[in-house]
């Protein structure tokens, strides 16, 4: 391979990864709105911290997460919050009425 072909087929190259940038090839490894679960849990007494003990171990295998947790009582309310944040990192909206 003479020079000027080396410099012809290394601009080539180098031209073909500048069309794709880089940020493009991760659009693939984004969660859509419409891939993640989003659960919101109503009543987080003793059977609800079952169901949310129930609830984090679907997180690795089908993207799902407590968003919100709703509670009368704020002991309860507090403690379901507290629990879902060492589940998935982060603490979900606490409300004591579901209109809220």
């Amino acid at each position: 391979m003479n020079r000027r072909d080396f410099i012809g087929k290394s601009a080539a190259a180098f031209a073909g990864t500048m069309v794709v940038p880089g940020s493009a090839l991760s659009y693939s490894r984004i969660i859509g709105a419409n891939d993640r679960i989003a659960l919101g849990h109503i009543g987080n007494g003793s059977r609800g911290h079952d169901l949310d003990l129930i609830a984090s171990k679907l997180k690795s295998n089908h993207n799902v997460e407590m968003v919100a947790v709703c509670d009368l009582w704020t002991v309860n309310r507090q403690k379901a919050a507290a629990t879902n944040a060492g589940y998935y990192g982060r603490t979900p909206r606490a409300v004591q009425h579901p209109q809220e």
